[in-house]
């Protein structure tokens, strides 16, 4: 019994040395940040929180940011693109779109270094949508109405209880029109596309990585492995160690981010202006 026990603690031993020993000499030196599924303001605070740690870590030397995502709110879209474009100024950092990066998302993978596709990638989808559910026939049918007292003739624009006029009309259409100017400029400095070019294309379609390509919205339709080589070339490393700080969550923010599927109801719902792929 004596040696049984004795051998456990030399097991146990063994496992923490092997541990120190790996962890010694295989300190990572890429981190790899995702971006999933519908940008809020919630995910986009997320990204940017690992956008500094990435930039404050000395031992991280690029990073692959990868993206599966139709876009979202316009405003969050370039936080991370902005975040992003700031790292990439220190760090390179490589977007890799896997499945989808359109409309916002493809918004913010503009902030890196280099952006790679896979040849069947959904990508592009460049341009600005401002949507909202309208019940005005519904509720003079019914008999429901809502009492507003507003300081001027749009200040209610959106208001589902009422037909939308004109001058909201007129509004709201100015104020896409600047959100996709400043979308395209972000787009154009990036890709070093200009603007002329870019505006025959950017109408809201969406492209195969492979066309994205020949359309210079993307760098190569290699995947993870050209991902990989661009890293090596441009940190001068030999060797990718990556680690996944996306993956590295506490218990609350676990939580937190089941609450954000809400959050994603909520910005589907509210009138505002999205850089989203529907």
């Amino acid at each position: 019994m004596k040696k049984f026990i004795i051998y456990i603690i030399l097991a146990v031993i063994l496992v923490f040395a092997a541990n120190v020993i790996y962890f010694a000499f295989h300190v990572p030196n890429t981190a790899i940040i995702n971006l999933n599924g519908i940008i809020t303001e919630y995910k986009a605070n997320q990204i940017i929180e690992d956008i500094k740690k990435a930039k404050s870590d000395t031992s991280i030397k690029a990073v692959l940011f990868k993206i599966d995502s139709p876009g979202g709110e316009a405003c969050s879209s370039q936080r991370i693109y902005l975040a992003l474009k700031e790292l990439s100024q220190k760090k390179p950092v490589v977007a890799l779109i896997k499945t989808v990066g359109a409309s916002g998302a493809y918004f913010s993978a503009c902030g890196a270094n280099k952006i790679v596709a896979y040849p069947t990638s959904i990508v592009g989808s460049i341009g600005v949508i401002f949507e909202t559910l309208n019940f005005s026939q519904l509720a003079k049918r019914i008999g429901i109405s809502l009492f507003v007292v507003k300081t001027g003739p749009v200040k209610d624009v959106g208001n589902p209880f009422r037909k939308p006029t004109k001058k909201d009309k007129k509004m709201i259409k100015n104020l896409i029109e600047n959100i996709y100017e400043q979308f395209i400029s972000a787009v154009s400095k990036s890709r070093n596309i200009p603007i002329k070019n870019l505006k025959k294309i950017a109408d809201g379609s969406v492209f195969t990585g492979k066309q994205a390509l020949k359309l210079k919205l993307v760098d190569s339709v290699g995947g993870e492995k050209a991902a990989e080589k661009y890293i090596k070339e441009m940190a001068h490393i030999k060797k990718i160690t990556f680690e996944n700080i996306s993956e590295k969550k506490s218990l609350t923010s676990n939580i937190l981010n089941t609450i954000s599927y809400l959050e994603i109801l909520h910005i589907l719902a509210q009138p505002t202006a999205k850089a989203i792929y529907q």
